[in-house]
C-alpha cells in the first residue's frame, strides 16, 4: 500500500515544463487513486491562500469532500509562506478539527521557493506546532531534514548539509517536545539526514521509531534509485542495529496507525 499525495496545489510547485504538458488537478488525481483503493491511500491538497487569501477562509466544506472521496490526510502542503503565517495556521487547525494529518514541504527563507519557509532553528514551525496542537504535522523536505544537524546557515536550510551530527539540531528537540510532530523519511532530504553521519542514523531511528515513516516522495524506474532509504533500513536490520519491531513501525506501521488503517498480512513492507 502507498499514500498518494496530489501535486500541485500551489503555483510555486509548477515549473516551466508544466506549461507544455498536462498537469491533472487535485480532484482528478484522487479519483484516479479511487480505482485502486486496495493499494493507494489518497490525500487531499490545498493552498492556504485559497478562499480569498484570507486567514479566516473556511476550508471545512472542501475537507469534508476530500474525506467523502476517501482521503486520509492533506499534503504535501506547500506555498511560499512562513509556517506560522495566519493563513497556514487557519487551514492546519481546520485539518486537525476534521482528523486529517498534514504533511508539509519545507525550505529555508527566500522568495519563490516551493514549501513552507522557516529560518535556521525552526522557530516558525515550532510556533505552528504550538498554535495547532490538535493537528498531526508530518515533516518533509530539505528545510525540515537539514535541521537534524546544528549550526545551519540560511543557504544550508534549503539544501543537503553533509558532515557529522554532533549535538543535534532543532529537529530532535521538536520531536521530543511536540507529540503532534511526525517525520517522513522520503526523498534525498530524508536519506541524506540519515546517512550523512553513519554513526548517528541508527540511534536516531531507534529513538524516534514511533514517529518516523518510510516514504519514497517520487518514483523512478530502478529499485535502487527509487528506494535508497529502504535499502538503508534493511541494512540496519540485517546488522542488528534496528530490530524487527522498529523496522516494521518505520516501514509502514506508524503510518497505518496514524491513518487508522489495518496493517496488511505479512507486514507493511511485504512484497517491496
Amino acid at each position: 500500500m502507498a499514500v498518494l499525495l496530489p501535486w500541485p496545489a500551489c503555483p510555486e510547485a509548477v515549473t516551466f515544463p508544466g506549461l507544455f504538458g498536462p498537469i491533472p488537478d487535485v480532484v482528478s488525481q484522487i479519483r484516479a487513486a479511487g480505482a485502486h483503493r486496495d493499494r493507494l491511500i489518497p490525500f487531499g491538497n490545498v493552498d492556504p491562500r485559497w478562499g480569498g487569501n484570507s486567514p479566516r477562509a473556511d476550508f471545512r466544506w472542501l475537507l469534508e469532500r476530500f474525506i467523502e472521496m476517501g482521503c486520509k490526510g492533506i499534503g504535501e502542503l506547500g506555498g511560499n509562506l512562513w509556517f506560522d503565517d495566519p493563513r497556514v495556521v487557519n487551514v492546519v487547525r481546520q485539518c486537525g478539527e476534521m482528523g486529517l494529518p498534514v504533511l508539509f514541504e519545507s525550505c529555508g527563507p527566500g522568495e519563490g521557493r516551493y514549501g513552507l519557509i522557516d529560518e535556521p532553528g525552526s522557530a516558525h514551525l515550532e510556533r505552528l506546532l504550538q498554535l495547532a496542537p490538535e493537528t498531526v504535522l508530518i515533516g518533509h523536505g530539505p528545510g525540515f531534514w537539514a535541521e537534524i544537524g546544528e549550526g545551519l546557515t540560511p543557504e544550508e536550510k534549503s539544501g543537503y548539509p553533509s558532515g557529522p551530527v554532533r549535538s543535534g539540531g532543532s529537529l530532535q528537540r521538536l520531536l521530543r517536545t511536540y507529540p503532534n510532530l511526525y517525520a517522513d523519511l522520503s526523498a534525498h532530504s530524508g536519506y541524506n539526514a540519515l546517512t550523512r553521519d553513519r554513526d548517528y542514523g541508527a540511534p536516531f531511528l531507534r529513538e524516534f521509531q514511533d514517529r518516523l515513516m518510510f516514504g519514497t516522495d517520487t518514483c523512478f524506474a530502478d529499485e535502487a534509485g527509487r528506494m535508497p532509504t529502504l535499502a538503508y533500513l534493511r541494512s540496519l536490520l540485517a546488522k542488528g542495529e534496528l530490530d524487527t519491531a522498529a523496522f516494521s513501525a518505520i516501514g509502514g506501521g506508524n503510518a497505518l496507525r496514524l491513518l487508522g488503517i489495518a496493517e496488511p498480512s505479512g507486514g507493511p513492507l511485504a512484497g517491496t
